[in-house]
C-alpha cells in the first residue's frame, strides 16, 4: 500500500492561516506523506467531501497530570479535536517529588484545581522521582501526544520539604531548585511553570510553595530556560491587571524565552481592562519580545455549592469560613453576626475577580422538590421572592438543602465584539480549558468547537483560517513543539476531520468515571467526525478506538542531548 491512511477530498485549512483549498492527504509511518490530488492506494480511506481537515488541536492550558495515568485519552480532549496536552501549569506538578512528598504536592492539587482527592489517592501509581521519570511513565500508554511544564510548587517542594511553605530561600537552596529546573528540562519538560495567586493555597491552609519565592528566586529559576535555550515560562498571578505587565517585560528581556501569563476577558465591572493589558504588553512585542496572554471562548462558568466553593476564595471571611468543618461552618452560616461580617468584607471596596452581583449568581440544582421553583433563577430573583436580603436568601437555601444547593456563575466574556478582538489579537493564545481540574465546579473541555462553532460558523466575527492557527501551529511554535500544528508532508498526522456546518460543544454532563467512582463533569461534542493521533484514528462516531497512539512531548534541549 501507498498509504496507511488517505484522508479523500476535503477542505484542508492547514494551521499556518493561509486560505483553505481542496486536497487528498496521504498518510504513512504517522506522518503526512504527501498532498495534493493523490492516487495511490490506501489500507483505509476517509471521504473527507464537505468536511474541514485540520491538524489536530494542542490544548496548552491543561491540569491532566493526574488523570492522564488512569484515562490515557484525557478524555473528553478527543471528543473536541484535540490530539496533543500541555500539563503542569501554574506550578502544580507531580514530580520532581522524594519518597514521602507525595502527599504534600496531592494537597495543592485538591484545593487549587479541585481534583478530588480519592481520586488521586487511588489513580496515581506514584514510583517516579525526577520529572524526566515521570515523563518516561507516560511512554507508549498514552492515546493522545501528552508534553507538561515542570511546576515551581514541587521544585520548591523537593528542595525545602514543609519549610517551603513558611519562608524565603537561601542561596544554596535557589542554587539546588535550578539544576532541578534544568533536569527536568533535559528530561523532556517544555519549560517552567509558577504560581504567585494569593488565593492559592494546599489542602490544609498553608500557600502553595511557590507563593513564598522572593523574585531572586523566580528569575534565577527563569534563568535556567536562557542559559538552556529551552522551553517556555508560564505563570499565574490571581486576580490580572496591568500593573502585573512590567514583571511580564521585564522577564522576556532577561531570558529571550516566550511566557504566558493570564488572563484576557472582558469583564463588566472593569471594562477597559483588557484594552488597557493588551497596549501595556504591545511594547514588548514591538521590541521584539514575546509574553503572550491567555483568553477563553465561552464565559468562564463555574458550579459550586457552599459544601466546597473557591469562587469567595479572595474574601477572607467567607474563605475561612469555607475551611471549617462543615457542621461548624453551618451554624456560622446561621449566625446574624457572621453574616453581617460576611456582608461587609464582601461589600470592602478592593478589586477583586468575583462580580458581586447575586443577580448573575444561578440556582442550578436543588434537592428539595418544594425549591425546583427556584432552578434557572438568579439568587436576587430567589431574595425578591422569599423577601429577603440576597446573602440571606443565598445562604438560608443553602442551609435548607444540607449545603447541597448547586449554584452556576461567570465572572467574564460578555461582549462578543470585545471578546473576538481579544481572541485575535496576535499577542494572545486562545485556550484556559484547566482540563482534568474543577471537575465538580465545570467542564471546558470544548473551547475548540466552541470556537469554530459558535465564533466563526454563527457569529462569523473570526475566520476559520484563523480560528484553526489559534488552535494549532500558534500553541506548537509559541511551545517549541516542533513537526506538528501544520498539514504539510513530514509532519506527524496529527488531524482533526470535523463538520463546519454543526461543529458545537455540547452542555456539560455528570459522569462517575474517575477513581472510586467519583463524579465529575464531562463536556461532550458534536460535529467531530474523526480524531487522527500519528496516523492513526483515536476518536470516530462518538466512541475512543482503544488505539495507544499517542507519544510524549519533549522539549528541544531533551532532543539536543
Amino acid at each position: 500500500m501507498d498509504y496507511d491512511l488517505l484522508i479523500r477530498g476535503g477542505r484542508v485549512v492547514d494551521g499556518s492561516g493561509l486560505p483553505s483549498y481542496i486536497a487528498d492527504i496521504g498518510i504513512k509511518n504517522g506522518k503526512v506523506a504527501e498532498m495534493g490530488r493523490l492516487k495511490g492506494s490506501a489500507a483505509r480511506t476517509i471521504e473527507a467531501d464537505g468536511l474541514i481537515v485540520a491538524p489536530g488541536f494542542i490544548d496548552h492550558h491543561t491540569h491532566m497530570d493526574g488523570q492522564i495515568l488512569w484515562d490515557p485519552y484525557g478524555t473528553c480532549e478527543p471528543q473536541h479535536g484535540v490530539t496533543s496536552i500541555i500539563m503542569g501549569n501554574c506550578g502544580l506538578t507531580l514530580a520532581p517529588v522524594k519518597a514521602g512528598g507525595e502527599d504534600a504536592l496531592i494537597k495543592s492539587f485538591v484545593r487549587v484545581e479541585a481534583i478530588p482527592r480519592i481520586a488521586l489517592e487511588k489513580g496515581v501509581p506514584w514510583g517516579w522521582e525526577s520529572y524526566g521519570d515521570y515523563l518516561d511513565r507516560l511512554e507508549g500508554k498514552v492515546g493522545i501526544n501528552v508534553g507538561g511544564i515542570v511546576g515551581h510548587i514541587a521544585v520548591r517542594q523537593y528542595v525545602m520539604g514543609e519549610e517551603s511553605t513558611e519562608r524565603a530561600a537561601t542561596a544554596d537552596e535557589i542554587e539546588k531548585m535550578r539544576q532541578l529546573v534544568s533536569e527536568s528540562i533535559f528530561g523532556g519538560a517544555l519549560g517552567l511553570s509558577t504560581n504567585r495567586n494569593e488565593r492559592h493555597m494546599r489542602e490544609d491552609g498553608l500557600p502553595v510553595p511557590s507563593r513564598l519565592a522572593t523574585e531572586e528566586e523566580l528569575l534565577a529559576l527563569c534563568d535556567v530556560t536562557r542559559e538552556l535555550n529551552s522551553g517556555v515560562i508560564q505563570t499565574n498571578h490571581g486576580r490580572h491587571c496591568v500593573e502585573q505587565i512590567p514583571e511580564y517585560d521585564r522577564i522576556v528581556r532577561r531570558t529571550y524565552r516566550p511566557l504566558v501569563w493570564q488572563s484576557v476577558q472582558y469583564k463588566e465591572s472593569e471594562p477597559e481592562l483588557w484594552k488597557n493589558m493588551l497596549d501595556g504588553i504591545a511594547n514588548t512585542f514591538r521590541d521584539g519580545y514575546q509574553a503572550y496572554g491567555l483568553t477563553h471562548t465561552v464565559p468562564l462558568m463555574r458550579h459550586f455549592s457552599m459544601k466546597d466553593a473557591q469562587v469567595f476564595d479572595e474574601f477572607p471571611v467567607w474563605k475561612n469560613l469555607m475551611f471549617l468543618p462543615e457542621q461548624a461552618r453551618k451554624q456560622a452560616f446561621a449566625d446574624s453576626e457572621t453574616r453581617k461580617k460576611m456582608r461587609d468584607d464582601m461589600a470592602e471596596p478592593r478589586p477583586v475577580s468575583f462580580h458581586r452581583n447575586w443577580g448573575r449568581v444561578l440556582v442550578e440544582k436543588v434537592v428539595k422538590t418544594e425549591n425546583q421553583k427556584y432552578v434557572g433563577q438568579s439568587v436576587a430573583e430567589v431574595a425578591a421572592l422569599r423577601n429577603q436580603d440576597a446573602l440571606d436568601a443565598f445562604l438560608d437555601l443553602s442551609l435548607e438543602e444540607n449545603l447541597e444547593t448547586t449554584f452556576e456563575t461567570t465572572n467574564r466574556g460578555f461582549n462578543p465584539e470585545v471578546m473576538s478582538t481579544i481572541m485575535k489579537s496576535p499577542y494572545v493564545m486562545i485556550g484556559t480549558s484547566d482540563a482534568g481540574a474543577h471537575v465538580q465546579f465545570g467542564a471546558d473541555f470544548g473551547y475548540c468547537t466552541t470556537l469554530l462553532g459558535m465564533w466563526v460558523r454563527d457569529r462569523q466575527l473570526i475566520s476559520l483560517e484563523q480560528a484553526i492557527h489559534k488552535l494549532t501551529f500558534h500553541v506548537a511554535s509559541i511551545y517549541g513543539i516542533e513537526g506538528r500544528g501544520l498539514l504539510r508532508p513530514g509532519f506527524a498526522a496529527d488531524v482533526t476531520i470535523f463538520d463546519p456546518k454543526t461543529i458545537k460543544a455540547s452542555a456539560p454532563e455528570w459522569a462517575e468515571d474517575y477513581p472510586a467512582a467519583t463524579k465529575r463533569l464531562i463536556q461532550r461534542s458534536e460535529g467531530i467526525c474523526q480524531t487522527i493521533v500519528n496516523g492513526k484514528v483515536i476518536y470516530e462516531e462518538g466512541k475512543l478506538s482503544g488505539e495507544m497512539a499517542g507519544t510524549v512531548l519533549r522539549g528541544t534541549a531533551h532532543r539536543a542531548q
